[in-house]
C-alpha cells in the first residue's frame, strides 16, 4: 500500500513539473532570445540598455500579432515568421507532453498550461509598456485584444500538438466520413501548393529586381542599418508569400498606396523595405499567361487528388477541398495584413480572395471529376461492377461473356410479376419444427410468394458434363412428386 501511494505521489509530482515546464519553458526561451536581440540592437544603434525592458515587452507583444502604436502611427502589419516559430515550438512541446492513453483531464491540463504561461507573460509585458509609455512614445495596446491574440496563437499551437496525437481517435469518435477527411487533406494540399507557387513568384521577382533591393539596402545608413533591413525583410517573407498567393487567385492586394493583382499593378507609396522590391512595376505582360497556367495546374492537381470511382463522392470531395482551401487562405490573409499607419492598409481583398480560391478549385475539380467519370475505362469499370452483381455465379464478369450467353438469357421465361404477392408477417404460416433446413424470415420482413409457392422451397440442381461446361439442351429429369418451375442458362433447375 505504501509503495503504491508513493508511486502515485511521484507520478503526480512528475506531472506537475511537466506542466510547469510546458507553461513556462517555451515562454522563457522566447523571452531570452528577445532579450539578446533587443540588447544587440540597442547597443548597435548607440542607445543605452535603459529601454531594454520596454523593447523586450514590445517585441513579445509584436510576435503575438498585437498592433503597436508608436507616436501617432499604428503598426498592424507585423512579421509572421516569429509567430509561426512560436506556434511550432508550442506544438512540439504539447505533443511531447500528450499521449493517447492519458485521460481527458490531463489533456485539458496540458492545453491550459500551454496557454496560461504565455498569458502571464503578456500581462507583465502590458504592465511594462504601460509604465514606459509615460517616458517613451510607445502606447499601451488594448488589454483585451492582447489577451485574445496571445490566447489564439498558443491555442493554435497547443491544438496542433494535441491533434497530432489524438487526430485518429477524434475522427473515429466523431464519425467523420472518409470523403470529408480526404477533402480536407486535399484542401491543405491546395493551400500548400498555392503558397509554394507564391514563394516561387516572390523569389523570381526579387532576382529580377535585385538592383532595386540593393538600392533599398544602401539606404539603411551603413552596414548596421542594412543588416537590420535584411533581417526585417526575412521576417516579413511569409507575409509576402501570402500576399502573392492572394494575387495569384485574382484578388487585388494593397500594399500601402500600391495595388497588385494577377494582371499588373498600380503605383503608389510603399514602405522602404527591400523585400517589397518583388512588387511588379507595371503590367504583367506575358507573365499573366504563365501565372494563369500555374494556378490552373495547381487546381488541376488538387482535382486529380480528389478523383474517386463514384462521381457523387468525387464532387463532394472537391467542394470540401475548395471550401477548406478558401477558408485557410482567408485566415492567412487576415494574419498577413493590417493597417500600416499613414500608408494605409496592407493585405488582400478578403471576400474576393475567398470566392476566387473556392472557384478555382471547385470549377476545375468538378470538370476533372466529370471528365474522369466519362472516360471509356471508367464506364467499362462501372459496367463490370454491374455485371458482377448479376453474373457472379461463374465469376466470368463482362469480359468472359459471349453473344450466345445473351441469347440464352433472353430465352429464359420470366415469372409474371402479377403472380408475386407479399404476405404480411402476422399472416405467415409458422414453420414446422422438423423442417430445420428452412430459415424463418427476418423480423418485420414480408414473405414473398410466387405462383402460390415460396421461392425458399425451390430445390436447386445443376447439370454439368465431363468438360465442366453447362449442358443446357439436356433433357431435365424431374423427381416424382416435384414440378419443374424454370431453368437458367447455367443449367440450374428450380423445382417445387
Amino acid at each position: 500500500m505504501r509503495r503504491t501511494r508513493r508511486a502515485d505521489e511521484v507520478g503526480a509530482a512528475d506531472s506537475a513539473r511537466a506542466l510547469v515546464r510546458l507553461a513556462f519553458g517555451t515562454t522563457a526561451v522566447t523571452l531570452a532570445i528577445l532579450v539578446v536581440i533587443a540588447a544587440l540592437t540597442l547597443v548597435a544603434v548607440g542607445d543605452g540598455l535603459g529601454s531594454l525592458p520596454a523593447t523586450v515587452a514590445s517585441m513579445w507583444l509584436g510576435i503575438h500579432q498585437i498592433p503597436l502604436t508608436i507616436g501617432e502611427v499604428t503598426i498592424g502589419v507585423l512579421p509572421l515568421a516569429p509567430t509561426l516559430l512560436v506556434v511550432a515550438a508550442v506544438a512540439r512541446a504539447t505533443t511531447r507532453a500528450t499521449d493517447v492513453d492519458r485521460p481527458h483531464s490531463e489533456v485539458t491540463a496540458v492545453i491550459l498550461s500551454a496557454i496560461g504561461g504565455p498569458l502571464l507573460a503578456t500581462i507583465l509585458s502590458l504592465a511594462v509598456v504601460m509604465d514606459a509609455s509615460t517616458v517613451m512614445t510607445i502606447q499601451s495596446p488594448d488589454a483585451l485584444l492582447a489577451f485574445a491574440c496571445t490566447f489564439g496563437v498558443h491555442a493554435v499551437g497547443a491544438g496542433i500538438g494535441v491533434g497530432l496525437k489524438w487526430w485518429s481517435t477524434l475522427v473515429v469518435r466523431a464519425g467523420v466520413a472518409d470523403w470529408v477527411l480526404k477533402g480536407l487533406r486535399c484542401g491543405v494540399v491546395a493551400v500548400t501548393a498555392l503558397m509554394t507557387l507564391g514563394a516561387m513568384v516572390v523569389a523570381v521577382r526579387l532576382v529580377i529586381n535585385w538592383s532595386v533591393a540593393g538600392d533599398l539596402l544602401a539606404a539603411g545608413n551603413g552596414w548596421i542599418g542594412g543588416l537590420g533591413l535584411t533581417l526585417l525583410s526575412i521576417l516579413y517573407l511569409p507575409n509576402m508569400v501570402i500576399g502573392a498567393a492572394g494575387a495569384l487567385v485574382g484578388a487585388p492586394v494593397a500594399v500601402g498606396g500600391a495595388t497588385v493583382d494577377l494582371f499588373g499593378s498600380q503605383g503608389g507609396q510603399v514602405p522602404p523595405l527591400p523585400v517589397l522590391a518583388a512588387l511588379p512595376d507595371g503590367g504583367a505582360g506575358h507573365w499573366t499567361a504563365l501565372l494563369l497556367i500555374g494556378i490552373a495546374g495547381t487546381a488541376l492537381f488538387v482535382g486529380r487528388l480528389c478523383l474517386d470511382g463514384s462521381l457523387l463522392r468525387n464532387i463532394r470531395m472537391v467542394v470540401v477541398a475548395a471550401a477548406a482551401s478558401s477558408l485557410f487562405l482567408v485566415i492567412a490573409s487576415v494574419l498577413a495584413g493590417g493597417e500600416l499607419g499613414v500608408l494605409g492598409k496592407v493585405g488582400a481583398n478578403l471576400p474576393v480572395a475567398g470566392v476566387f480560391m473556392f472557384g478555382w478549385i471547385a470549377v476545375i475539380g468538378s470538370v476533372t471529376a466529370l471528365v474522369y467519370s466519362a472516360l471509356p475505362s471508367r464506364r467499362r469499370a462501372r459496367s463490370n461492377i454491374i455485371d458482377d452483381d448479376y453474373y457472379d455465379d461463374d465469376g466470368r464478369g463482362e469480359e468472359g461473356r459471349s453473344d450466345t450467353d445473351d441469347e440464352v438469357v433472353e430465352s429464359i421465361p420470366v415469372v409474371d410479376e402479377a403472380a408475386i404477392e407479399f404476405v404480411p408477417v402476422d399472416e405467415q404460416t409458422p414453420l414446422d419444427d422438423d423442417r430445420d433446413h428452412e430459415l424463418s424470415p427476418e423480423p418485420g420482413r414480408p414473405e414473398v410468394i410466387v405462383d402460390g409457392w415460396d421461392p425458399e422451397d425451390w430445390a436447386l440442381d445443376e447439370v454439368w458434363d465431363d468438360t465442366g461446361s453447362v449442358v443446357v439442351d439436356e433433357p431435365i429429369d424431374v423427381a416424382e412428386g416435384e414440378e419443374l418451375v424454370s431453368t437458367d442458362d447455367f443449367g440450374t433447375r428450380r423445382t417445387r
